[in-house]
């Protein structure tokens, strides 16, 4: 828990302001950096169904689908512990069954599988993460978008509510709220 305690005075450090002769780019975390942690945080903030294998596995498979754009990013939170379960990261090709996965990552350059992706997994109990904020109208629980240079985040309860998920008001508060049409 040291590691990580470190990681967020790092990166609250960087947001701050950083050390003095350092390039106001170089203080920023990457876009990937910030959403690595993201994922980290909407596993402590999200309540898996009773029948779900998040409840009986002794880790929490976060899985990435088709090309990998956090490059490093997700080394800081990788075999970290979460909700007393060790975080695995499990890269995935496009055309791979997301079988086993608890959260699963939706990069931008797999949005043209997206629909296929989201509907094979429909009411399994995984929280699906997409890149891409029209992801969430594709029925992705979660989607990020920019807006103002900051990483921002929504929510489509009624995806979330389908794969059986319950999202804390906590997190609820800090996101744009999407409903299915």
């Amino acid at each position: 828990m040291s590691r990580w305690f470190l990681l967020i005075i790092t990166v609250s450090c960087l947001i701050a302001g950083g050390t003095a002769g350092v390039s106001a780019q170089e203080r920023k975390p990457g876009e990937y950096q910030v959403k690595a942690l993201f994922l980290y945080n909407f596993i402590n903030f999200v309540e898996w169904p009773a029948n779900s294998s998040f409840r009986t596995s002794a880790r929490i498979n976060v899985c990435i689908i088709g090309n990998d754009p956090f490059e490093d990013a997700l080394d800081e939170i990788r075999d970290e512990s979460v909700k007393g379960k060790k975080l695995v990261i499990r890269l995935l090709r496009a055309s791979d069954e997301p079988k086993g996965c608890h959260l699963l990552f939706i990069p931008a350059s797999a949005t043209e599988h997206t629909g296929h992706i989201l509907r094979s997994i429909r009411e399994t109990g995984v929280l699906t993460v997409a890149d891409t904020e029209e992801s969430v109208r594709q029925e992705a629980a979660i989607g990020f978008y920019i807006e103002q240079k900051k990483v921002h985040f929504a929510v489509n309860i009624d995806a979330a509510g389908r794969a059986g998920l319950k999202i804390s008001a906590k997190l609820l508060k800090l996101a744009r709220i999407v409903r299915d049409n």
